[in-house]
């Protein structure tokens, strides 16, 4: 089975033929059975609106998902320039009221957004867990060249939403080059590749670039500063705008074959099939067998999945005289400090605030859940949650949208926190699948 995920960002608002350009994508992937997820910013969906056009909106819900791809995109301060300096929950706070808007109005159209994208480089992972819930989100979709975590072959649990960054297989800003047959040719091998390596082909890119020769940000937000007054991005020939998009179709239609063309999968499908990530069953010996042979999350059960942390509860609930037998609850990554110690004292505060605390009476959580595992199955469990994460190194702050040389440190360890909560999806056919084989 060919499956093909695409996401397309919806972001300018200052070019008005970026929206004859989302008129055109729309009917071409409906013309062809195929569903998208839209990431629409804020000031987008107002401009629509203004302009006549809330129609996209109803036409991109009835064509897939739509999400939020923040309120303003590019202009200074971005989400993550502001939020990075601030506390945790200050930051979470300033992210709530800096989205809602795009929430209401976007609500306010008919079509509320059930995703988060971040814009450029600005991948925010408070977004998943408690603020994203309360901004009415599912899901964080990313990619893999601006994520935190590395990428992972299907959609995880992460702070409680489903999370997923991809490797993108279409070249970045392909769609700038069509219709030029060797940008045709490129993009159709690239997306043949994924299904030859057994993987789902990731599209994403931006209807504006099918009418323009640059991104419309970099001229307007470049180099960390807005350059007044804003100007839409360096337009096409008008002529050229209907080729670019017939090379767009020739594209999508040479991915079909005698078989029928690729099957695009979408966030609908996955919560649809998704088992409940909690309660989680698991027994003291499927623990034992978790934390030697998949390490300290996350794992897969035949029934479901652990995090690290829901491990972490679960060692505490045997140890509490819980019995052999434990129903992990969803859990919450660490924070805090709780003044009881053991197990009792984790236990507790889980009840108490809904997730782990980072220390039990002065014992930092990682030392606590690793005594606790050793004194289970003999060894420390190899901590695999760090290895989701990526080194500093190895992240990309090249966004031209950014002052020179910016980072956000607090994000990284902001995402490295959470990423005790991160879990695989587990689809019901593969339960199914388990339990018959067992």
């Amino acid at each position: 089975m060919r499956r093909f995920f695409v996401r397309l960002d919806v972001e300018d608002w200052l070019t008005p033929a970026s929206t004859w350009a989302l008129d055109g994508i729309l009917r071409l992937l409906a013309e062809r059975g195929l569903a998208a997820h839209f990431a629409v910013v804020g000031k987008k969906a107002r401009q629509l609106a203004a302009s006549g056009r809330s129609d996209l909106l109803t036409r991109m819900a009835a064509q897939g998902v739509v999400g939020s791809h923040s309120w303003s995109h590019s202009e200074h301060p971005t989400l993550a320039e502001e939020l990075d300096p601030l506390p945790a929950e200050a930051a979470r706070a300033r992210l709530m009221e800096r989205e809602q808007p795009t929430v209401d109005v976007m609500t306010r159209l008919g079509v509320a957004p059930r995703f988060f994208t971040q814009p450029g480089g600005n991948w925010l992972p408070e977004v998943s867990g408690p603020a994203g819930r309360a901004l009415g989100f599912e899901a964080v979709l990313s990619e893999s060249w601006n994520s935190y975590l590395k990428p992972t072959r299907g959609p995880m649990w992460y702070g409680g939403l489903l999370y997923w960054a991809p490797v993108v297989d279409l070249p970045k800003g392909l769609f700038f080059r069509l219709p030029e047959p060797l940008a045709v040719q490129e993009g159709v091998q690239a997306l043949r590749a994924a299904w030859e390596a057994g993987r789902t082909a990731v599209l994403v890119a931006h209807p504006t670039e099918l009418v323009t020769t640059a991104f419309w940000d970099q001229r307007n937000f470049g180099g960390g500063v807005d350059h007044p007054p804003a100007l839409p991005g360096p337009a096409r020939p008008a002529a050229a705008w209907q080729p670019a998009l017939d090379g767009l179709a020739r594209m999508l239609d040479a991915l079909g074959g005698p078989a029928g063309g690729p099957e695009t999968v979408t966030l609908d499908q996955w919560l649809a099939a998704a088992v409940d990530p909690a309660p989680t069953h698991v027994s003291r010996d499927e623990l034992a067998a978790v934390l030697r042979n998949q390490g300290l999350g996350p794992a897969r059960l035949p029934g479901g999945s652990l995090s690290a942390a829901d491990i972490a509860w679960a060692l505490a609930a045997g140890e509490a005289g819980g019995g052999s037998d434990a129903a992990v609850p969803l859990v919450g990554p660490p924070a805090g400090h709780w003044p009881g110690g053991g197990a009792e004292g984790l236990l507790a505060a889980q009840a108490a605030w809904g997730h782990l605390p980072a220390s039990v009476a002065g014992q930092p959580l990682e030392e606590w859940v690793a005594r606790a595992a050793e004194r289970l199955t003999g060894s420390a469990p190899r901590p695999t949650w760090q290895d989701a994460v990526r080194a500093p190194a190895a992240l990309h702050w090249d966004w031209p949208i950014f002052p020179p040389g910016f980072t956000a440190p607090r994000l990284l360890a902001e995402a490295q926190r959470i990423a005790w909560t991160l879990k695989p999806l587990v689809q019901r056919g593969d339960v199914a699948g388990a339990m018959a084989e067992r």
